[in-house]
């Protein structure tokens, strides 16, 4: 069904002109994960760039700035203020990004993408 669906997206996005079109931005953080079938798919002179590894690497860069919350007042002023949006649960969100994070998430905001 993956294959089928992505040949599809494939297809119109590589044809009505856009024939000799050369790169293929993957602009969704879960399409490295379709990266193997889609460089499968995709014409041979197209490249693939994955924009999930630079936001993750900036990503990292901002998180590798939190100070801890027992640190004195002044270096907390300092430090970047972290703000998460998510389209799922937000709970869930707070949940497996402390996880992942190794500190707590307080600030979590559901965000609707229809609106």
């Amino acid at each position: 069904m993956t294959e089928q669906v992505s040949r599809i997206y494939l297809d119109e996005a590589f044809s009505h002109g856009y024939e000799s079109a050369d790169t293929l931005l993957l602009g969704c953080t879960h399409y490295p994960l379709l990266k193997p079938l889609l460089r499968r798919l995709a014409p041979e002179h197209v490249a693939i760039i994955d924009s999930a590894q630079s936001t993750a690497h900036a990503v990292t860069k901002v998180l590798g700035k939190v100070v801890p919350v027992d640190a004195a007042l002044e270096e907390r002023r300092r430090a970047p203020r972290l703000k998460f949006f998510a389209t799922d649960s937000a709970e869930k969100f707070r949940c497996l990004g402390t996880q992942f994070l190794g500190h707590s998430i307080e600030d979590v905001v559901h965000v609707d993408l229809r609106e």
